[in-house]
Order: C-alpha cells, then structure tokens, then sequence
C-alpha cells in the first residue's frame, strides 16, 4: 500500500462489425466506446468474484500454469489494458492456451474459425503528428526519426481503433497442426516442483536476490512490522519479514505490489493522479498495484491474492468503471507499463512485449 502520514458469420460481416477503426469521439455510438464497456463489465465481474473471499488467488486457474501470458502465434505478447483482459477472457471462457490471432492470420495459417465462435475486439491507438504551422500530416514512425527540435514543431494526435481476435480453441488448430498443438500447450506448463526455503516456504530465487543485493530502484527494508507500504517522498519499500506472512507467495506478491508503487513517482513512470491525496485517485493507484502485482506473479507462477485492505476500495473501484468503461483502460494501460518497468530492471523478458501503437501490421 502507498502510504504517507458476434457470434463469427462471414468475412464481410467481421470486417463490418469489427474491422472499422474507431475514432477518439466520445458519442455513446463510438465503437471503441463498446469496446472499454466490454472490458469493463469482465472486470467488474472478476472483482466482485474475488471481493468474496480474500484468499482467492487474481487468476486461480493458471496460478500453476507457467508465464500464462496472452500472446499471438508469433510470441508476442499483448501489451497494454488487452494483455489483462485476454486474460480474464481465458479464465471465463476456460481456454487451454492465451494464444490469439486474427481472422486473415487464421487464414494464413490455413486454419478455420470454428461455427458459432465470438470474437474478442482488442485496441490499440494509431499515432500521427501533425505540423504546427503548414498542418501537414507525417507518420509516427517518420515523426520518431526527426531531431527533437524538429519535432517539436509538430503536434501528436492519437486515434483509438481496435481489431477482433479468436482464441486458438475457437479454431481447427488442434486438428491441422496436432504436433504444434501439443507442443504450445506445454510452454504453458509448469513442470518444476515449486522451491521452498528451510521453513517450508515458497521462495523464488529472482525476487530473493533482488532483496539481498538490493538492486531494485528503491531501497527495500525487511523488518518486524504489522504492514508493508511504500513511502514517495524517501523512496523506500517497507516489508514485513517472510515469516510474518502466512505462506511465501502472499509475501513476494506483497511485495511485488509495493514494487510496482515505487514506479509511479515523478522519475520514473510519473503516473497520472499518483500524489494526489483525492480518494479516488488513490483507488485507482491501489487497483494500478493490484493489476500489476497480479500480472508480474503470474509471470513467476505465484498465486497472488486482491490484499484484503483494499476492500475498502472495491465499491469505488466498481462504481468508477459503470460510470466511465474507459477508466479501466487508463488503469490497465498504466499497470502494463509498471510490468513492462519492472521486468526490464530485472532483466526479464516477458516474451515479446510491445506498445500497442501504430502496430496496423496486426490488423492485415
């Protein structure tokens, strides 16, 4: 805790409900608009699953499945508020794998969307910038490689779209490639025996060093304490000793959580809202923590539990996302970019995660 003081037709149809990029409007009649209301409702419905019993790991499912990543064929995994809402989608609809793609990659794969099947519309946000003066318009990509000083003289501007996807059990995969199949169901398998320190805990190797060597960003304090928090204006983790927590995975996911706190001070991810003393600003940096906390330990295989003290925080949580679906996006986007921070201080390549801009390529 941060402290101080379409059911699948045809071709045409998918292009037609599915393939047309939303803008950035706000109408109620906005494509995109549907699509945060879509991910929003799955969210809402996980929290008040967990909200019923607080020893209930974020995904239970695949607590013992091995970097349960949502990815397409080619390994890359989903960045952004997608990443975690595929996620949801897998547990809800008891998919065998997080792999996803496209109608044309299924195409290209000379594979076929099974009768019936529902797409899921993922987003991403498309970049152009536009010249201050003349109002000439270049791409993101012609914008990136211009001088800072060129650059600017230009203006960015973001447009939401978003693409449906299928999961790789809503296709005849399994039936044309049964030796791929196979073979990608086991890189989700954890095989290895979980390790345990003398007192019988779990202990994960990476993190233990992490603390031992203290190479994380801030200092990380271990002592007899009743609670674990950060505090921004030292830049300090506090932590509770292992013993004092009632298995090791609540320990290292405690952590993980006061982890991805530290990243969102003004140095480093300069989070939106982070110092704010508004109550519903600090929900939605407990629920950023949560989310982040919950991706990076199901990277590691750790069951991570919601932290019984945020229950305070659930009905805001909830409330925010009936009154504004794109709340949940915002949050989502942000935790990504906490998991992506983190993993790069730890030297761990969580697949290949990319920004979800100008990524048109997906939607071929």
């Amino acid at each position: 805790m941060k402290t101080e003081s379409t059911n699948f037709r045809t071709l045409k149809e998918t292009k037609s409900k599915f393939g047309t990029c939303s803008n950035s409007g706000t109408g109620k009649n906005n494509y995109f608009d549907k699509v945060a209301e879509r991910f929003a409702n799955l969210m809402i419905s996980k929290i008040e699953t967990i909200s019923s019993d607080w020893q209930k790991p974020w995904f239970p499912k695949f607590s013992n499945s091995k970097n349960f990543l949502p990815q397409n064929l080619t390994g890359r995994t989903y960045h952004g508020g997608n990443a975690f809402l595929l996620l949801l989608l897998c547990e809800e609809l008891n998919y065998t794998t997080p792999v996803f793609l496209t109608f044309n990659q299924a195409k290209n794969e000379n594979i076929s969307i099974l009768k019936g099947s529902i797409a899921f519309s993922v987003y991403y946000t498309l970049f152009f910038a536009y010249h201050r003066e003349t109002n000439e318009k270049i791409t993101f990509d012609e914008f990136k490689k211009l001088s800072e000083g060129e650059q600017k003289k230009y203006r960015l501007v973001g447009v939401n779209k978003s693409y449906s996807v299928f999961n790789l059990d809503q296709t005849n995969f399994a039936e044309i490639y049964p030796k791929r199949w196979e073979k990608i169901k086991e890189d989700f398998i954890t095989k290895e025996n979980p390790v345990k320190d003398v007192s019988e805990m779990y202990k994960n190797t990476v993190l233990d060093v992490l603390i031992s060597t203290q190479k994380w960003v801030c200092p990380i304090n271990l002592q007899p304490i009743d609670q674990a928090y950060y505090t921004p204006s030292r830049d300090y983790i506090s932590m509770p000793l292992k013993e004092q927590f009632n298995n090791g995975q609540a320990f290292y996911s405690t952590l993980l959580h006061e982890m991805a706190h530290s990243t969102g001070i003004e140095s480093r991810l300069n989070r939106n809202g982070f110092n704010s003393r508004d109550m519903k600003d600090y929900a939605r940096e407990e629920l950023v923590a949560e989310l982040t906390s919950s991706l990076c330990a199901l990277f590691f295989g750790i069951a991570s539990t919601i932290r019984e003290e945020n229950a305070q925080y659930l009905k805001i949580w909830i409330n925010n996302m009936k009154e504004e679906p794109k709340f949940i996006i915002s949050v989502l986007s942000d935790s990504m970019k906490a998991v992506k921070y983190i993993a790069e201080k730890l030297n761990i390549n969580i697949c290949q995660m990319e920004e979800e801009t100008n990524i048109e390529t997906d939607i071929l």
